[in-house]
């Protein structure tokens, strides 16, 4: 189990069509656990027009590992 506040890596690309896309390695926070076993994490994720953007993306657990 991934507690609150744990540093997590994204394991494979996530999300696609009309979900927030997150790339294969991205870092993150988990800021909850939400009641279907999915964690919600905040990606931290390259600026459309540079610098860097959070998302908040509801992600299984095995899309995820601890850093």
């Amino acid at each position: 189990m991934v507690d609150v506040g744990t540093k997590v890596k994204a394991v494979k690309s996530i999300g696609s069509g009309l979900t927030q896309a997150v790339p294969l390695g991205s870092e993150g926070i988990v800021v909850a656990h939400l009641f279907d076993g999915r964690l919600d994490v905040r990606f931290t994720l390259p600026g459309l027009l540079g610098g860097t953007r959070s998302v908040n993306v509801h992600v299984a657990v095995a899309d995820v590992a601890a850093l």
